[in-house]
C-alpha cells in the first residue's frame, strides 16, 4: 500500500450535481493506485450515523425543524469523525467524504436560514479544528440537477422547493468565494469524464507536488 501524508477530500453540491458519481470514481482511481483510501457518505457512514441518516431523509419527518436539522448532522458527523475518520488520517491514510460541513453551512445555514455564528460554534464542538485539505464543489444550475433526479423516489431534502435549493446552491458559492484556495470549483454541465479528469489532475497536485 502505498503511503501519503493524512489527506481529507470533501465533495459538495446541490442533490443531483454529479457530486458523488465524482466521490465514487476518484475513490476507484486512488484503489487502484495502491493507496489506503477510505470514502464515507453524510450523514452516514457507521452504524449510529446511518439511523440518523434514515430520521433526517425520512419524507414523514416534515415537522422537523431548522435546528433539530442541523443538530442531527452534526450528531452524525461526530460520531462518523470520532469512530471511523481521525483514526483513518491517523494511519496516514486518505479519506473522501461525500458532504461535510459546507453542506451544512449551505443547507442549513443559506438554505433554511439559521445563523452561520450558531452553525460554526456547533462545528467547534462536533468536529474540533478538523478541515478538508481540498473541497472539490460540483455546481450545477438547479433545473439541470432536477432532470437527473427525475427518475427516483426523492427524500426529504432532495423533494424541497425550488428556492430552498437555490439558496443551497448561493450558499456554496459564497464559501468559495470565501475560500478559493480550499475548493476546487468544477462545472456539473461538463461530461463525466471531463469532470474526472479535473478531479484527478488537482488531487495529483497534492499527491505528487513535484509532477
Amino acid at each position: 500500500m502505498k503511503t501519503v501524508k493524512p489527506l481529507l477530500i470533501s465533495f459538495e453540491g446541490i442533490d443531483g450535481s454529479g457530486k458523488s458519481t465524482q466521490c465514487k470514481m476518484l475513490y476507484h482511481e486512488l484503489l487502484d493506485r495502491g493507496y489506503g483510501v477510505h470514502l464515507y457518505r453524510e450523514p452516514g457512514g457507521t452504524t449510529i450515523s446511518e439511523k440518523i441518516r434514515d430520521i433526517l431523509l425520512d419524507r414523514e419527518n416534515d415537522k422537523m425543524s431548522p435546528i433539530t436539522e442541523m443538530l442531527l448532522y452534526f450528531s452524525s458527523r461526530n460520531q462518523l469523525i470520532t469512530e471511523k475518520v481521525l483514526p483513518a488520517l491517523n494511519r496516514g491514510e486518505i479519506v473522501l467524504l461525500d458532504r461535510f460541513v459546507d453542506s451544512t453551512i449551505a443547507y442549513q445555514g443559506y438554505g433554511r436560514d439559521l445563523s452561520l455564528e450558531s452553525i460554526r460554534k456547533v462545528a467547534e464542538v462536533a468536529i474540533g479544528d478538523l478541515s478538508p485539505d481540498l473541497t472539490i464543489l460540483v455546481d450545477t444550475p438547479l433545473d439541470t440537477a432536477e432532470n437527473r433526479m427525475d427518475n427516483r423516489e426523492l427524500d426529504r431534502l432532495e423533494a424541497e422547493n425550488a428556492d430552498f435549493k437555490q439558496r443551497t446552491r448561493e450558499g456554496y458559492l459564497q464559501l468559495v468565494n470565501d475560500e478559493p484556495d480550499r475548493f476546487l470549483l468544477l462545472d456539473g454541465r461538463e461530461t463525466i469524464e471531463e469532470l474526472k479528469r479535473l478531479v484527478i489532475e488537482r488531487v495529483d497536485r497534492i499527491l505528487e507536488p513535484s509532477a
